[in-house]
């Protein structure tokens, strides 16, 4: 007779294989997932970091790059600067002529002090790219380099350090009234961390242009300095 009140009971009972979750095991899980969390995050730092790198280095490439393109379309000097930014990372109207930035603007006339202008074959000082390390590396670090013996990076340059490069019609390195010489090597860094790899732009005496990794150092290796 009892039967119905034992149906009843199996029923408001947890069925087998749906048992819930205990306090202790989301503590462990929570444990070891932070765990797993710290021993990425220096990974993930030293990643981030070197992407900054790479960020700017192709930047700096691309602009020297397309400086050349314009001088020979145009058939006109056209002169790639390094410029300083703002403390938001910008280029605008109070940059000056820098060795040791990111930020780059190419342009036909002097752009100090006029980084901010819009990009016009007729504006003072008739830019025609540009880009500021606040747009993807703001954490970079810049120098400008010489070559010495058979490291095109190798050694400090002579006074005046040279903040830009001028390129002519036929795609050739000329004076530059304003850039103080000519970059021979551009090389980028991160100082915020001791696990990142510099990567260098390295100018060729006849106006070529290719980043290179001064970590390499197998000769049949293309990424060799």
């Amino acid at each position: 007779m009892d039967t119905p009140n034992r149906l009843r009971h199996h029923s408001l009972s947890t069925p087998p294989g749906q048992r819930g979750i205990s306090l202790i095991e989301v503590l462990v899980t929570l444990t070891i997932l932070g765990l797993l969390l710290l021993s990425v995050l220096p990974s993930i730092g030293s990643w981030m970091r070197n992407t900054e790198i790479r960020n700017a280095a192709e930047s700096i490439q691309n602009g020297l790059l397309k400086t050349r393109a314009e001088a020979v379309k145009r058939n006109e000097i056209v002169t790639f600067s390094l410029a300083s930014s703002n403390s938001a990372g910008q280029l605008d109207g109070s940059c000056r002529l820098s060795a040791s930035s990111g930020s780059w603007i190419a342009s036909m006339d002097n752009p100090e002090g006029k980084c901010d202008v819009d990009i016009s074959d007729t504006l003072d000082p008739r830019i025609v790219a540009r880009n500021s390390t606040g747009e993807g590396s703001p954490n970079v670090t810049v120098s400008v380099k010489e070559p010495s013996g058979t490291d095109p990076c190798g050694a400090e340059p002579t006074p005046p350090v040279p903040t830009g490069i001028a390129f002519n019609g036929f795609g050739r390195i000329v004076a530059s009234p304003w850039a103080g010489g000519r970059l021979q090597c551009i090389v980028v860094d991160n100082t915020t961390g001791s696990d990142t790899r510099k990567l260098n732009i390295v100018v060729g005496s006849g106006g070529t242009v290719r980043m290179c990794d001064p970590a390499v150092t197998s000769t049949t290796d293309p990424r060799r300095c």
